[in-house]
């Protein structure tokens, strides 16, 4: 009988996260989650071998229903980005669908498989409780089955046999944080039963969960669209009243990264390459306050609790959080902890088959 593949899926507004264990190692795949319509061919267009350099990254080219999409790195150099931040996305989008089918390529490298799916969702989706059944049927549609599609002209199937949907993105980074490799417990009987707050800055959503006593205290679990969206967004204003340049999401998110990373930012004003790393830096300095204003509201000074920071924005804001919460801690590589913690899970026995 064909093995099945146990993957954590975390479809994030920002990067499409994958993560599998195998033989005792843990393995994670991203792409930025960015889909256009168009293709990698200029035609006979060329530079005639004038300019030269490191080679550029082209996008992967994902077919299926008789469209193909551009999806991943560099998107926005061939077609305009498909920006979709409304959480109906979830329920069958083909700009999702290409996401996890070219993210999917490079976890089960080609071929034929079977796959069991853990997927991570927003707080805002699962907190009532009618609308995340919904959503879990709706996703079920369209994941169950046999999927054929092509990779670069590459022909490509799999079966997705069993999925569960219902699990909070926050919640996965404690389980990440608890569970070894094997999806055993592995902190100790105080460490599950003691208060643990963990903040997941998304890029669209602020997640906020609380885990006490094992299970999910509902008194302090709330989500907001305080994600980087919103830096990435100011960061679009500031720039567009000074210079005039309209920028997308994406762009604009490239450039708040930059920043956070320590580097400067700058983008093309007629034809010239100008520095915007302040008007970038105001957008974070702005969240970041925002940010801390929505969790003061829902936990106070959050004394009694372990606080864990996770998500694509906690580089990001984790200095400006660690000024009003001191004993907050980074998860490592927070952008793939969700993954990661999803991918634990699914070891556990009878969780996804």
């Amino acid at each position: 009988m064909k093995q099945v593949r146990k993957l954590g899926w975390d479809p994030g507004f920002g990067g499409n996260k994958l993560a599998e264990i195998t033989d005792g190692e843990l393995r994670t795949f991203v792409l930025p989650s960015v889909v256009g319509v168009g293709e990698t061919d200029a035609g006979a267009l060329n530079l005639a071998g004038v300019v030269r350099g490191r080679r550029r990254t082209v996008p992967y080219c994902v077919g299926f229903d008789g469209v193909e999409y551009l999806v991943g790195p560099g998107v926005a150099q061939y077609a305009r980005p498909i920006e979709r931040m409304d959480f109906e996305r979830f329920t069958d989008s083909p700009e999702l669908r290409a996401l996890l089918y070219a993210t999917l390529w490079q976890a089960i490298d080609g071929g034929s498989h079977l796959v069991a799916l853990a997927i991570a969702l927003p707080v805002s989706i699962l907190q009532d409780k009618e609308r995340a059944n919904q959503v879990e049927r709706d996703m079920k549609k369209w994941l169950l089955g046999t999927h054929e599609f092509t990779l670069d002209g590459e022909a490509a199937q799999f079966e997705i046999v069993t999925v569960r949907a219902k699990i909070a993105q926050a919640v996965a980074t404690w389980f990440d944080w608890g569970l070894d490799e094997a999806g055993q417990w592995c902190r100790g009987s105080q460490a599950m039963k003691a208060p643990t707050l963990i903040i997941d800055q998304g890029f669209n959503t602020l997640d906020l969960v609380a885990v006490e006593g094992g299970r999910i205290s509902t008194r302090y679990s709330g989500g907001d669209t305080l994600g980087m969206r919103k830096a990435a967004e100011m960061a679009i204003a500031n720039i567009w009243h000074r210079y005039d340049v309209e920028l997308s999401l994406h762009e604009a998110d490239k450039l708040v990264q930059r920043v956070v990373g320590g580097r400067d930012a700058s983008t093309y004003v007629e034809g010239q390459r100008t520095d915007v790393t302040a008007e970038v830096r105001q957008a974070l300095a702005s969240t970041g306050a925002d940010v801390v204003r929505f969790v003061e509201r829902q936990v106070g000074n959050g004394k009694r609790f372990r606080i864990l920071i996770t998500g694509g924005g906690a580089l990001a804001l984790a200095p400006r959080l660690r000024q009003s919460w001191p004993h907050a801690e980074v998860m490592p590589d927070p952008v793939l902890s969700n993954a990661r913690g999803l991918a634990k899970l699914a070891q556990r026995v009878g969780f996804l088959v």
